[in-house]
């Protein structure tokens, strides 16, 4: 936030300038995208190279990718290792191709950047949510016809959960459960990290048929006997008998009455005993910027969903035949809520 001093020596923001730097935004968040697009991290993982070897090696203009290299030194993204020489800063190494490098690039991709150009018509009454309005078709829809953009979103949410799906594999106590259904679960990535972690584990992967066409190999391949695959909609009848159910990043896709609904499909899926393990990011008291708030408005804006405070939580449990027994912290913003079905 800028500053100048006014009479008697008093600080005055300068709101204009304020106004600026926000929407500013915009230019960092592209810069990082773009860094992570050309693989910057990725050349950089084994040390240092010149401005000329990075242009060399992804083709770029030398003049323009030194105007975006300079950029990201003063995003921390970068450091300087001599005169024209470019190093990866912590910042940077999260930028690889094995970490959330596919996320970064993602955020830059027509899917993501796109939608959000229809922000303002989407907050009004009856609109349909930002990304429908850019593309004529819901989210997954739109993945489903463009097998580019499917593969763009599944390397970035991939990336987005693997630091949570390790996470989760480790701090819940899984020693009592043998079966584990999960429900949306993307290409995977939460029931790979349990399945390897928990040798005595079986797993049942709910998904669209399209996804599960995308990630079914690589899983059979894996796990064999261990994992089966159910190419459906989560809304239709759900497999039964598990003991846990598992929605990692899910529910936050879906309003209120879609989220209580898949909730109440989840339930007859749980044997007695059993326990539902749901994975979002909390919404805190007040009004801070924080990862919680910039995921709500990304939800309304993707899927016409929403992130939730604790007792939001506790109300759409309730509504659905849930108790909500606790919460533990898990990995990169993320929260796990355990669940117990009601009777």
């Amino acid at each position: 936030m800028s500053e100048s001093t006014g009479e008697g020596g008093v600080a005055r923001r300068d709101d204009a300038a304020h106004v600026l730097e926000l929407l500013g935004g915009r230019c960092r968040a592209q810069a990082v995208s773009a860094a992570a697009a050309l693989g910057l991290a990725d050349l950089l993982a084994e040390g240092p190279l010149t401005s000329d070897a990075l242009a060399d090696e992804t083709g770029c203009e030398p003049g323009a990718l030194r105007r975006l290299l300079a950029m990201l030194v003063g995003l921390d993204v970068l450091e300087r290792a001599g005169e024209d020489a470019y190093a990866l800063t912590g910042t940077g190494r999260m930028l690889h191709s094995t970490a959330l490098g596919p996320l970064a690039a993602f955020l830059g991709s027509p899917e993501w950047w796109t939608p959000w150009a229809h922000l303002a018509p989407a907050l009004r009454r009856g609109a349909r949510p930002a990304f429908e309005l850019a593309f004529g078709a819901g989210l997954y829809e739109h993945l489903a016809r463009s097998p580019e953009a499917a593969q763009r979103y599944d390397a970035a949410i991939d990336a987005f959960t693997a630091q949570v799906s390790q996470a989760l594999a480790s701090t819940y106590d899984f020693s009592k459960a043998r079966r584990v259904l999960d429900v949306g679960g993307g290409c995977g990535g939460a029931l790979r990290a349990l399945l390897a972690l928990h040798p005595h584990l079986h797993g049942e992967l709910v998904e669209l048929p399209e996804v599960i066409a995308r990630a079914g190999t690589a899983l059979r391949e894996e796990f064999g006997e261990r994992i089966v695959l159910t190419p459906q909609d989560y809304f239709d009848t759900l497999p039964a008998g598990f003991d846990t159910v598992l929605l990692a990043h899910v529910l936050h896709n879906l309003d209120d009455d879609r989220a209580g609904a898949l909730l109440r499909n989840v339930a007859r899926s749980l044997v007695s005993g059993g326990r539902l393990l749901v994975v979002e990011t909390l919404m805190l008291p007040g009004d801070r910027p924080d990862l919680a708030r910039m995921l709500d408005l990304e939800m309304l804006v993707l899927t016409g969903g929403r992130e939730r405070r604790k007792p939001e939580w506790r109300r759409l449990f309730g509504d659905a035949g849930f108790d909500l027994e606790r919460t533990l912290p898990v990995a990169a913003g993320s929260s796990l809520l355990v669940a117990a079905p009601r009777g």
